[in-house]
């Protein structure tokens, strides 16, 4: 996620540059045959391409509103989790508490729980977001067995990092060589719960409760897995690409006799009027490209690593630890 007010013009220029060569080259070689090669007829009257234009500009709306769309659910979703996952850490510190304990459990007993289950969360929603930023087979431009399974080990890879910090060895192993590790973790959250139960350390109403709250993290990786597998319909995506290059590429045309209108010479104004019109409409088009899919690792992301250390610092400080890890801070005003 880009953090600044404005985006700095380093940024934008190295996808810039080639697109706003390439139209400002493309309409001198239109002026020139115009000019050199006396070729008149190359200047076509601007309405019907003012129409072509206007459709363009309501599809590319279109587009970008649908694009934003996702990208908006998907930010809702995550400020979801955050918020069930700080009611996860009040129930557990409040349900789980020396006040529901026998003879047979002791204070740090019961601290050792309230840990695990808190610890099993963190890890939880990070084992979501690396699922959630692999990329998925069909961005892949050659799918093949290789590709799944490089695609596979590198995650696994991370997976058993990360997963490590906050779990035993044994569920590290368990949960990475699942085919999905975040619903698994889940499902042992739960697990454990019920032999909570069993063991009468909770009653039936807070076992209700807390399970009800593991359903809302279930409902809400479902939301962010439909984003993430669900591609924007490439009928809409592709068909706004080449309407956008349709238009740019007649567009100098009409440009030539609108502006042949003010004098002789004025039609080489078709130039730069004509590169910055291009390169508008196609700045438009890309803007909606990446706003399509928010878990990629791109300047667009949803900032899920900064979001699941606040997630962390918040339940760890609910536990009373001290020792806590740095807020995930902007690097060149760009939060991950």
């Amino acid at each position: 996620m880009y953090t600044a007010k404005r985006i700095p013009f380093r940024i934008i220029a190295p996808f810039a540059w080639k697109a706003v060569l390439f139209f400002a080259l493309y309409s001198f070689v239109v002026c020139a045959l115009y000019a050199w090669a006396d070729w008149k007829f190359m200047a076509i009257p601007f309405v019907p391409i003012a129409t072509i234009g206007t459709a363009v500009a309501f599809y590319i709306g279109f587009k970008s509103n649908s694009s934003y769309e996702r990208l908006w659910e998907a930010r809702r979703i995550w400020g979801s989790l955050v918020n069930a996952s700080r009611s996860w850490g009040i129930l557990v510190m409040d349900y789980i508490c020396p006040l529901n304990a026998n003879e047979y459990y002791s204070s740090a007993d019961l601290y050792r729980i309230q840990q695990l289950l808190i610890y099993r969360h963190i890890a939880y929603l990070n084992a979501l977001r690396i699922q959630l930023r692999s990329r998925p087979i069909w961005q892949e431009e050659n799918i093949g067995a290789n590709i799944v399974e490089k695609q596979h080990a590198f995650n696994q890879g991370q997976l058993d990092k990360e997963l490590s910090l906050f779990l035993h060895d044994d569920e590290v192993e368990y949960f990475v060589n699942r085919q999905n590790p975040a619903t698994q973790i889940i499902k042992c959250q739960s697990k454990q719960l019920r032999e909570l139960r069993a063991a009468g350390l909770i009653s039936e109403y807070y076992h209700a409760e807390m399970e009800r709250l593991l359903m809302e993290f279930y409902s809400q990786q479902g939301g962010a897995e439909r984003i993430k597998s669900f591609p924007f319909p490439r009928q809409y995506a592709f068909f706004s690409y080449l309407f956008v290059m349709i238009f740019v590429a007649i567009l100098p045309f009409g440009l030539l006799t609108e502006m042949s209108k003010v004098g002789p010479l004025h039609f080489w104004l078709t130039v730069p009027f004509y590169t910055v019109i291009a390169w508008v409409f196609y700045t438009m088009e890309v803007v909606g490209d990446t706003s399509e899919n928010p878990f990629e690792n791109s300047i667009n992301d949803i900032p899920m690593t900064a979001i699941c250390r606040n997630i962390e610092i918040d339940l760890r400080e609910m536990l009373g630890e001290t020792d806590l890890p740095q807020r995930v801070q902007a690097v060149d005003n760009i939060l991950m």
